[in-house]
Parts: C-alpha cells; sequence; structure tokens
C-alpha cells in the first residue's frame, strides 16, 4: 500500500501535562458519530481505556492505576509502531496520543513512532511558548504537515474560543471536562471538521457493524441493538458472523451470544484494526493453536465479588501491550480454573477479543449467567443468563 493510500495518521504531539489526552477523548466522543472507523492509539504505556474520562474518580484507586498503567518494554516501540501502521490501513483515520519526553533517551523512539504518522496536532498549556515552540519543531522536523495548535486552559478559568477556524487551526479548551460538558464544543468544532475532511474511505471488511452514533444502552443488549435478526440470520445460514466497529465490550459479548444462541458451533471473528490480519477468531474451546501463546504474558484468577464469581485478566508483560501472537493464538491462551460458581463475571484490562474468548469458554463451561465488567458504570453489565 502506498503511503497516499493509507489513512492519515495524526500525532497529537506536546509537552507532559498539556491536556492531550483530554482533548483526546473529546475529539473521540465528537468524531464518533460521524465516523464509524476512527482509531485513537495510545502511544505510551498508560492504559488503553477510557476510564479516566467516563470515571475520573478512577484515578484515586491505587489498585486500578496499577492494573492499567505499564512502564516501557523492549517491544513497546515495535507495539505502537505495528498499531500505527495497520489502523493506518484498516480505517478511515488514526490518532495517537504521543507522550511528553522527548530527549536523548527517547528521542530515537519518538523518532520512529512519528515516522508513522503524517500530520500531527501540537497542544500546549496557554502561556507555554517555549513548550509549544520545541514540540513544534519536533512535529515539522520529521516531515510531518501540522493541522493545528491546540491551548489548553485550566477548567473553570477563561472561556474557550477559536483563533483561527482556517487551514492551520488555532484554538483554545479547558482541560478535565467530564462528558456532557458543552464547553469546548465551539472550539473543537473546527478542528473536527478538518479532521472529518481528511479522512479516506477504508479497506472494506464487512462485518455486523456494532457502532451506534450515540452511546449504547444496557436496554439494548436483548436484541444487540437491533442487530439481533442479521447476526442470527448469518449464524444460522453460514455459520459465521463477524463483528466489527466501536462498541463497549459488553455489546460484543451480546453480539456474541446471539450467535452463540443461533448456532453454538458457529465460527465468530472480532475485527480488530490493530492487528495485522484484521480478523481474530474466538475460540470455540482451549487447545492446540498455529503457534504458541505468548508464555507469561497473561495471569488470569478468580475471585468473588458482588455475590458471583469474578474471572480477573491480567496482561503479565511490563508495558501491558499483550504480544502481536496472542490474537492469532488464542485457543492456546491459558485455560480457566474451574469457577467457583454458575454465575461468573469477567474484568481486568484487555482486548475485547480476549473478553470473547473467556466469555464463550465460560458458557461452554456451564455458567449460568454472565456479565462483563464496565468502566464507565464501575459495575458489571449483565449479558447472558442462561
Amino acid at each position: 500500500m502506498s503511503q497516499d493510500s493509507k489513512a492519515p495518521c495524526i500525532a497529537v504531539i506536546g509537552p507532559a501535562n498539556a491536556g492531550k489526552t483530554t482533548l483526546l477523548d473529546q475529539l473521540d466522543e465528537k468524531l464518533k458519530p460521524l465516523l464509524d472507523s476512527v482509531l485513537v492509539i495510545k502511544g505510551n504505556p498508560d492504559g488503553t481505556g477510557r476510564y479516566m474520562y467516563h470515571a475520573p474518580d478512577l484515578r484515586k484507586e491505587p489498585d486500578f492505576k496499577k492494573s492499567v498503567k505499564g512502564v516501557w518494554g523492549s517491544g513497546t516501540i515495535d507495539r505502537i509502531c505495528e498499531w500505527t501502521i495497520h489502523g493506518r490501513r484498516n480505517l478511515s483515520l488514526a490518532l495517537l496520543d504521543f507522550g511528553g519526553r522527548h530527549d536523548d533517551e527517547t528521542a530515537a523512539g519518538n523518532a520512529r513512532m512519528l515516522q508513522a504518522c503524517s500530520h500531527y496536532l501540537l497542544v500546549s498549556r496557554d502561556g507555554d511558548t517555549a513548550g509549544a515552540t520545541f514540540w513544534d519543531q519536533v512535529g515539522s522536523s520529521h516531515n510531518l504537515i501540522r493541522v493545528g495548535w491546540m491551548r489548553s486552559l485550566p477548567r473553570g478559568g477563561q472561556i474557550p474560543g477559536v483563533l483561527n477556524s482556517q487551514g492551520d487551526i488555532e484554538a483554545m479548551f479547558q482541560v478535565d471536562v467530564p462528558p456532557g460538558n458543552p464547553i469546548n464544543d465551539l472550539s473543537l468544532e473546527p478542528l473536527v471538521t478538518a479532521l472529518c475532511s481528511m479522512s479516506r474511505a477504508p479497506d472494506l471488511t464487512p462485518y455486523v457493524n456494532l457502532h451506534q452514533s450515540g452511546d449504547w444502552r444496557i436496554s439494548q443488549i436483548a436484541d444487540v441493538a437491533g442487530q439481533a435478526p442479521k447476526i442470527t440470520e448469518l449464524a444460522t445460514r453460514t455459520g459465521v458472523v463477524v463483528l466489527g466497529g466501536a462498541a463497549p465490550i459488553w455489546a460484543y459479548l451480546a453480539g456474541l451470544r446471539c450467535a452463540l444462541s443461533a448456532r453454538p458451533d458457529a465460527r465468530v471473528f472480532f475485527f480488530d484494526p490493530h492487528q495485522p490480519e484484521r480478523l481474530v477468531e474466538i475460540p470455540a474451546c482451549p487447545g492446540p493453536s498455529v503457534n504458541a501463546f505468548p508464555n507469561d504474558a497473561l495471569r488470569i484468577s478468580w475471585r468473588d465479588q458482588d455475590g458471583r464469581s469474578v474471572l480477573h485478566l491480567e496482561i503479565s508483560t511490563a508495558d501491558k501491550f499483550l504480544p502481536p501472537a496472542a490474537a492469532q493464538n488464542l485457543a492456546g491462551a491459558p485455560p480457566p480454573p474451574t469457577a467457583p460458581s454458575d454465575d461468573v463475571a469477567i474484568c481486568g484490562v484487555g482486548p475485547t477479543w480476549l473478553y470473547g474468548t473467556y466469555a464463550r469458554w465460560l458458557i461452554a463451561a456451564g455458567a449460568r449467567s454472565l456479565a462483563s465488567w464496565d468502566g464507565r458504570t464501575k459495575g458489571f453489565v449483565q449479558v447472558w443468563m442462561g
């Protein structure tokens, strides 16, 4: 694939604590209704979920932070570059959440990640001219095209506003704004418009699209947000169901439940734009895989919580990233020990397809009900009732 045929990837760069992740969280929410194939890539091992945006008080829980935050490892740069390359191949637009450190120790790795991108968006605290100038030079020195400059303001202070809405976007936004607060809407509008205009038609991968313009509601689990007839028809007629699109983990598990209810031996795949093969098959049971599942990459354990047996998934690599071989060798993942009870749940930070694998295995082992932990509500969402 030529450079021109790839989707754009915008590296969101700037000094540490400038508000880059805050901005990306808000951009992600605003882009979802407009583009169903946008990928936000975490460019450092600080955790890949949106938990801190939707449930900011989780920052105060040391056990949670410890479970999601990793450290740089020997393969971390490789993983981030691979995700960026695959995301640009598979989707319409990618955004890379870049770290705020650039020195002799990090410059080489930063250069590799920036070389996988096409554009950059500069983010700095309002008034930090030196930090903005430094990172602007970093972006331009890697031959990336600047999309704009967003200046962050403390929450409750100066009112955000647009400084330039044409070409190179310039605007001010407030940090730490909770979901649903419209204070940054006008200042983000030109940037959202510019990003949408840059997006391209993604390579076609047929799947049942679980993406919705609004948030998924728990009440939609029963009919998989209206997709149950299509999933049932595919499972019954072809024996193969592919699920994709931006949606909560429990929405994917609802789709999996629907497919297996129609045909227990159905082959089910989850679309993952991070992966070179795009599709990850959810194995029916533990067993031999093409290659070995990465040793010591995953730990699983049971605990009792809220009246159910909870299977805790813990990625045990230094950076909390699963090696690429994991997705293609899921049948070789550690099999779950016998559940202490028939009412089970899954929690932990991990990719959708890892949840799907253990959900399928637990149901096949006789679980009466299945729930999935949800970071937004900080509770379990019931997906399956036998």
